[in-house]
C-alpha cells in the first residue's frame, strides 16, 4: 500500500538575454491544490493568469 506520494517539477525558459521564466511544482501527499506564486513587481498583474493555468 502506498503512504506516502512525492511529486517535483522544474522547467525554465529564457526567450532572450532579458528574460527568464523559471516554475517550479512541489507537492507532498497533499489531498488539496495550494498554489504559491512569486513574480517580480512588473508582473504581479499576471497572478491569476498563472494560477488559472496551473489548476
Amino acid at each position: 500500500m502506498i503512504r506516502s506520494m512525492t511529486g517535483y517539477g522544474l522547467a525554465e525558459s529564457r526567450p532572450d538575454e532579458t528574460i527568464r521564466f523559471k516554475v517550479e511544482i512541489r507537492s507532498v501527499n497533499h489531498r488539496y491544490l495550494d498554489v504559491s506564486i512569486r513574480l517580480p513587481r512588473e508582473l504581479q498583474s499576471l497572478e491569476d493568469r498563472v494560477r488559472k493555468s496551473v489548476q
